[in-house]
């Protein structure tokens, strides 16, 4: 299956997906209020930062072993999920001590619904791990399918929950739905990868060497990309600087996240499918290296349209989730600026991992998270939200002018090539888009 065909089904996925997820914060929104939200926020940010910790980019390492050599395959996916069940246990007890030593990062999110959410991790874990199996083995439906599925399921109880319980109830009730829906995508995906291609649980000493010293590059950059906006969340959380400004800021970041849905999602299945033919023996521009600027350029153009629409109707976007939300207009524009450039570092971290993942990455990842950290904590306690939003532009730009730099210098990139649209490109959007549908009419 060609590239742009498992793009083409996987983009009807996430759309799907969109529409789910934007009907389910728009209820989860209008009912929880922004006083709601700036509870269960947090609450799913620490949850999703506990993943983010606890996966230690393995999936990216297990990919690149299976793509070099398929026999190892099962020993690669066996050692894989044990690891992952592993951390997850490690990373949960480490979540609580950190609450017991630092009651602040609460704010006014109770200990026991931040216990229970944090069960979800394990799954989650296991789940990423599941669909990167599936990426590597080339199963983009069942990839796709399983995440509609239990999303969908997931509305349907929410939209029940509101409906047949007492407003008392429905915090507690959205934590647990949470935590459930975790445990069946984690189940569906782990069975779906062992079909895919048998495996034990176990851990074979040079498999893990392998992908670990591949992936704690991959990992550390990955992290620190997630808390790029996710942060934003935490410190507004901290500081409580305006009311409601956490989750206020939360819908900016379920819009940035619709934004990065379509570089993320053209990353994500560029890896695989460039590993498919191995590692690459050119030190220079090969082919997968201009079909990389090819993605990137398309990524750079389809996320500009996209924050052009949304300077447009962005007041009325916030508004559907609550009038209260749509003070948050600003800080969005801001925010989803930086998706322009982070959408392309998506696509350009592709090839800085095809090429052996240099250690590169780290030093500017490292770079780009200090001015984060650095710019929340400046600007935050002043300027709330905005603060925020421009902290998290400056990171963004840092990390897209760092990995550019590098494919320039070592892989034969260009700017242009990589920034800028051509006419061309839209002849082979055409093509390829014909292509698909005379073999959807065979």
């Amino acid at each position: 299956m060609s590239f742009f065909r498992q793009t083409g089904i996987t983009l009807v996925a996430r759309f799907s997906l969109v529409v789910i997820s934007f009907i389910f914060n728009i209820v989860l929104s209008r009912k929880l209020g922004t006083a709601g939200m700036d509870i269960i926020a947090p609450l799913q940010t620490f949850a999703l930062i506990g993943v983010q910790i606890g996966y230690l980019g393995l999936e990216r390492g297990a990919i690149y072993y299976i793509g070099l050599d398929k026999n190892r395959a099962s020993t690669i996916s066996g050692t894989l999920m044990t690891i992952g069940i592993l951390a997850s246990i490690i990373v949960y007890l480490a979540l609580t001590l950190a609450v017991r030593l630092f009651p602040s990062l609460l704010g006014d999110v109770g200990l026991n619904l931040y216990l229970i959410q944090l069960i979800s991790v394990l799954p989650l874990i296991l789940s990423l791990f599941a669909q990167n199996l599936l990426l590597a083995h080339q199963k983009i439906l069942e990839y796709n399918a399983i995440e509609v599925l239990v999303r969908l399921a997931n509305l349907i109880v929410t939209v029940l929950v509101f409906a047949y319980s007492e407003p008392s109830t429905w915090i507690p009730a959205m934590v647990w739905i949470y935590v459930g829906s975790s445990f069946v995508l984690g189940i569906l995906n782990y069975g779906f990868a062992y079909l895919s291609k048998p495996f034990r649980l176990g851990f074979d000493r040079p498999a893990f060497i392998d992908i670990f010293g591949y992936s704690w590059k991959n990992y550390y950059a990955a992290l620190m990309a997630f808390m790029i906006v996710r942060s934003d969340i935490l410190f507004l959380n901290t500081y409580r600087i305006g009311t409601d400004d956490a989750g206020i800021y939360s819908r900016v970041v379920y819009i940035s996240d619709l934004f990065f849905m379509i570089p993320l999602t053209m990353g994500t299945l560029l890896f695989p499918k460039l590993m498919q033919d191995g590692a690459s023996s050119e030190s220079g521009l090969d082919e997968r290296g201009r079909f990389t600027m090819l993605i990137a350029r398309l990524s750079v153009f389809i996320v500009f349209l996209m924050w052009i629409l949304f300077a447009i109707i962005g007041r009325w976007f916030l508004g559907i989730f609550g009038e209260g939300f749509v003070v948050g207009y600003g800080p969005m524009l801001i925010v989803l600026f930086g998706m322009i450039f982070i959408g392309a570092h998506a696509i350009l971290k592709v090839e800085i991992f095809r090429r052996g993942l240099p250690v590169f990455i780290v030093v500017y990842t490292s770079l780009g998270i200090a001015v984060k950290l650095i710019g929340n904590w400046l600007l935050v306690p002043t300027y709330g939200m905005y603060g925020a939003a421009v902290s998290s532009l400056a990171t963004h730009l840092i990390f897209f002018s760092m990995a550019l730099w590098y494919c320039v210098k070592h892989y034969g990139f260009s700017f242009e090539g990589t920034f800028l649209i051509r006419r061309e490109d839209f002849d082979v959007l055409r093509d390829k888009i014909r292509e698909a549908l005379n073999k959807n009419s065979r």
